[in-house]
C-alpha cells in the first residue's frame, strides 16, 4: 500500500470511530434530533465519500468503530 492509501485507510478508519461515538451518544440522549442530523450526515460520508455498504456501517455500529472486516486485520 502507498502512501496515499494508508492515509485514506487512517482517515476512513479515524471517521468510523467518530461515526461509533456518535453511536453512543445517541443511545444516551435519544430526543437529540441534531444528534440524529449529525448520524445521518455521518453515515451518507461513510458510503459516498467512503465506499462502505449499509451493512458495512452497520457493522460499525456492531464493532465500536470498525468493519468485520477492520477486525480480521
Amino acid at each position: 500500500m502507498n502512501a496515499v492509501q494508508e492515509e485514506w485507510e487512517k482517515m476512513r478508519i479515524a471517521y468510523q470511530n467518530r461515526y461509533a461515538k456518535m453511536c453512543k451518544k445517541i443511545k444516551e440522549n435519544e430526543f437529540n434530533t441534531d444528534n440524529h442530523g449529525a448520524l445521518l450526515e455521518m453515515s451518507y460520508v461513510l458510503i459516498t465519500v467512503f465506499g462502505l455498504t449499509d451493512k458495512q456501517v452497520q457493522e460499525i455500529e456492531r464493532n465500536d468503530g470498525f468493519t468485520n472486516a477492520d477486525v480480521k486485520r
